[in-house]
């Protein structure tokens, strides 16, 4: 047994955590709050409990005739509804059900989008972290040479005193990085409490190629807007719903029977029926009727708003991802046509070349790793962006756009 728990021990710090996939990150927000009550709304009204009953009311009502306790009287009122109105209720409430699952796929495509931009954040701090490291071991080795160098014509106090302050400046800004991550996971778990027992090690790397986002959207033709469109569109429906039905909330009249028990001793039937229908003049609901109509006005307008905003937002986004693109190439082919291999070897055979040139040289690369870095960021958030109006990130089933093994 004492074997065993000491075996435990030894085995303890080498158990880390399970690692949290972008999979089960992504497929999270189907459990967010912000769609799960629109789930909850549609069920309920799956139950139809709008449905009005056929009978309205139902009144009973005696009275004293002649004020004689001999000759009291009985009525039975029984008021129907309306059936146009029973018809235009069960109307608004099926289109305003239509409307609440329009409604939970754009707020799911909100969610969808806050989870693929946290991810790439992340991978983009990752990435600033491990080129922040690498600069500081720059530095270091830059401060060790011209401190061996000290002796030296190549030693340049002034130099010297700029790498001491830049070495302390760039670990202000690597804790600065940290912090940002520890934020940065505090927004993940925010998003998926799941997240706090699981390591995150997403990383640009393992994003899909810039190269396939370029294929995907030049290939994929531009269609924007169906779920807002056809929202806009319910909107609308829903609106002159509810202008139907206040048209119709109306009292159609009234069915009564009457007993009079005194009636009987006079040889007479003491039953009676009578029958009411109301004529209305004009409409008592015109105040509600002009509410619905100024909100089908406003609806459409938003209509026609949101389609042309639809389509000038997509491509615009198409554009500006296209001039990313070619930034990013441009400047991935400038890094690449710097043979640095044979520029080291080239310094070296120069007698009086200075060891350092070359560590600033590997200074002057990490600045231009960034800045691919930093644009690599926003060629995926443009793509993140396309898809938005493109309408998709909610579709199921599921994908998982940021794949590198994607199609």
């Amino acid at each position: 047994m004492r074997i065993l728990i000491i075996s435990c021990f030894l085995f303890l710090p080498s158990m880390g955590y399970a690692q949290l996939s972008m999979d089960d990150f992504l497929q999270s927000a189907l459990q967010s709050s912000a769609v799960k009550v629109f789930d909850t709304q549609d069920d309920f009204l799956d139950e139809n409990p709008y449905k009005l009953s056929l009978i309205r009311g139902l009144e009973f009502r005696t009275e004293s005739n002649q004020l004689d306790n001999d000759r009291q009287d009985y009525t039975v009122r029984l008021n129907p509804a309306n059936p146009w109105e029973v018809k235009r209720n069960n109307e608004y409430f099926k289109n305003y059900q239509q409307m609440l699952q329009l409604d939970r796929q754009r707020e799911l495509k909100e969610v969808m989008k806050i989870h693929y931009e946290t991810i790439i954040n992340w991978a983009y701090l990752d990435e600033l972290k491990k080129l922040k490291k690498e600069e500081q071991e720059i530095i270091k080795t830059s401060i060790d040479i011209l401190a061996a160098q000290k002796f030296s014509s190549y030693f340049d106090a002034n130099d010297y005193a700029d790498l001491k302050i830049e070495q302390i400046e760039k670990m202000v800004e690597l804790e600065e990085l940290t912090f940002g991550e520890d934020a940065q996971r505090s927004e993940v778990e925010a998003l998926y409490p799941l997240a706090r027992n699981q390591e995150i090690t997403w990383t640009l790397s393992e994003l899909i190629p810039i190269e396939k986002i370029q294929y995907l959207v030049s290939s994929q033709p531009s269609f924007s807007g169906v779920v807002e469109l056809a929202y806009r569109q319910k909107k609308i429906d829903l609106a002159l719903s509810e202008w139907k039905l206040e048209k119709s909330n109306i009292n159609i009249g009234y069915i009564k029977a009457q007993y009079q028990g005194y009636r009987i001793e006079q040889e007479r039937k003491p039953w009676s029926i009578g029958v009411g229908i109301a004529i209305p003049i004009t409409n008592p609901n015109k105040d509600k009727m002009t509410k619905a109509k100024l909100e089908i006005i406003e609806a459409e307008s938003d209509l026609l708003i949101a389609k042309t905003e639809q389509e000038v937002g997509a491509e615009l986004v198409k554009k500006y991802l296209q001039n990313l693109s070619i930034r990013y190439n441009n400047l991935q082919n400038r890094l690449d046509s710097l043979d640095i291999p044979a520029l080291a070897s080239s310094l070296q055979k120069i007698e009086d070349s200075n060891p350092i040139t070359m560590i600033k040289l590997r200074g002057s690369m990490i600045k231009s790793k960034s800045m691919a870095a930093r644009i690599k960021k926003e060629i995926y958030l443009a793509y993140i962006d396309y898809l938005w109006y493109s309408e998709l990130l909610q579709q199921q089933p599921f994908t998982n756009y940021l794949s590198a093994g994607l199609y």
